[in-house]
């Protein structure tokens, strides 16, 4: 061990504090070498090496991995700062499909790519690389008539990769080298569409403005992910600054994917709302997705939209052999006023009551049920104002559906409803037509009913369908 000691003066020997200086010069020399020479084997690298060289062998890795055709259209580039990385320029990934009267289209392309890997792990043979980023990205899914996708060929080679065996050392050769840690992945002004085919419930929903941030991927572990985007559906509903964030788990296979912690919020717009749409937001403790045969599992839902708060747990995915897609699950809604509600939906024109005391908090709970376009909801139990209704409704999943209700209601003023917020001088009439244009069966019992000093007890609203039309009975 090297020591100082000092003489009766205090001071250092001078031959000790010498060899402290020699040694401090040995060991920056050494180091500064080490680093000249690493840089020296970058520079080499970067200046001397033709990338395009590997093109066509980067291309079938991909392929070989993806059972997928790569292509790299433009010129490949060697940067070494901050850390080694490969430049590529337009690419396109995927089996080209055939549209009549259109161009292929692959299944992702992008304007540019940055792979990038740490230098001193790859030369011991353990792959770091530094974060993946696509610039201007264009993502196109389509679920055909039949219901094959332009993804499947992916997941498929994906999976038989997996499954090929590891190779085991044997006569003592060492272990393979890890596998691969991603420092993270980021994806700017992307686009993703989405087309379903299928004549049942042909729709397309398509993504701009896209970004994407991942963080540090490791085989086995989670990693977290915040998105943000503009999401149109069709053409009659659009969320504007959509953000996601969430922690995601990935199977081996790429068949089993959980979500942990997941936080949504966007503004809504569609023709029906407000021309500043609404709010939404939700937060999902844990969703368990199984890819196939599709299987969904959300333990707990919470969201919130113009002050409505829902709260529901959800099952859903195929089932039979034909199948099917459902989802059901208990629901919890609260209002705090149906009032205020109607306003934050833009349906100012619907007259309401003048008694500002009705239509206040709504209280509702049930089983719902979603079964291929058709609705159940059973054990409904909700308060409005002064009145518990319970009973159950039910919607065909027909082109021109039917409703059927069967609702209890203990009892209501009804005079607190029939004198409304309208400059008209007419006596008020129930709806009639309007409830005849319903394709709705069904009765609405109250135990009791008023109007003034006026007392009916055991008062029934029946609506009856005949030959495709409504016709109101009561009792």
């Amino acid at each position: 061990m090297l020591g100082f000691e000092k003489s009766a003066a205090g001071d250092f020997f001078p031959w000790e504090q010498g060899e402290s200086v020699r040694i401090a010069k040995w060991v920056a020399g050494i180091l500064g070498g080490l680093i000249g020479l690493v840089l020296l084997t970058v520079l080499t690298v970067t200046v001397f090496v033709d990338p395009n060289r590997f093109r066509g062998q980067i291309e079938r890795a991909v392929t070989k991995q993806t059972g997928q055709p790569f292509e790299i259209k433009g010129d490949l580039h060697i940067s070494w700062f901050p850390w080694l990385a490969l430049l590529t320029g337009p690419s396109e990934f995927g089996e080209a499909e055939s549209v009549p009267g259109q161009r292929a289209q692959p299944i992702v392309t992008w304007e540019s790519a940055r792979v990038g890997a740490q230098l001193v792990p790859l030369l011991k043979g353990q792959l770091i690389v530094d974060t993946i980023r696509l610039d201007g990205p264009k993502v196109r899914l389509v679920r055909h008539a039949d219901g094959t996708s332009n993804w499947d060929a992916v997941l498929a080679g994906f999976r038989a990769h997996k499954a090929q065996p590891e190779p085991v050392p044997t006569n003592g050769a060492e272990p393979p080298p890890p596998g691969p840690q991603v420092s993270g992945f980021q994806l700017r002004k992307g686009t993703l569409t989405y087309i379903d085919e299928r004549p049942a419930s042909p729709h397309t929903v398509s993504a701009t403005d896209w970004s994407l941030d991942v963080g540090e991927w490791r085989a086995g572990s989670t990693f977290p992910v915040e998105t943000q985007l503009t999401l149109a559906v069709d053409k009659a509903l659009r969320a504007q600054g959509l953000k996601l964030s969430t922690r995601i788990h990935i199977s081996d296979d790429a068949n089993d994917i959980d979500l942990f912690g997941l936080d949504f919020s966007s503004q809504i717009f569609a023709k029906s709302l407000p021309a500043n749409g609404l709010p939404l937001e939700f937060e999902v403790s844990r969703m368990a997705v199984r890819l196939s045969p599709l299987d969904i599992g959300i333990s707990e839902l919470s969201s919130r939209v113009a002050g409505v708060q829902v709260i529901t747990s959800v099952q859903a995915g195929e089932q039979g052999p034909d199948r099917t897609l459902y989802a059901r699950g208990p629901v919890d809604l609260r209002v705090p006023s149906v009032r205020e509600l109607l306003k934050a939906l833009g349906l100012v024109h619907v007259p309401l009551p003048l008694d500002k005391g009705t239509l206040g908090a709504l209280k509702l709970t049930g089983m719902l049920a979603w079964e291929n376009g058709a609705v159940t909801a059973n054990a409904i139990d909700f308060t409005l104002d002064d009145t518990h209704f319970g009973g159950q409704a039910s919607r065909t999943a027909d082109v021109k559906p039917i409703w059927t209700f069967a609702l209890h209601g203990d009892k209501i003023a009804l005079d607190r409803y029939l004198s409304l917020e309208s400059k008209s001088k007419e006596p008020f009439e129930l709806p009639v037509k309007a409830l005849r244009a319903l394709q709705a069966q069904g009765e609405l019992v109250f135990d009791l009913a008023s109007i003034g000093d006026t007392k009916m007890h055991g008062v029934k609203l029946r609506l009856e369908l005949e030959n495709g039309k409504v016709r109101t009975a009561s009792r």
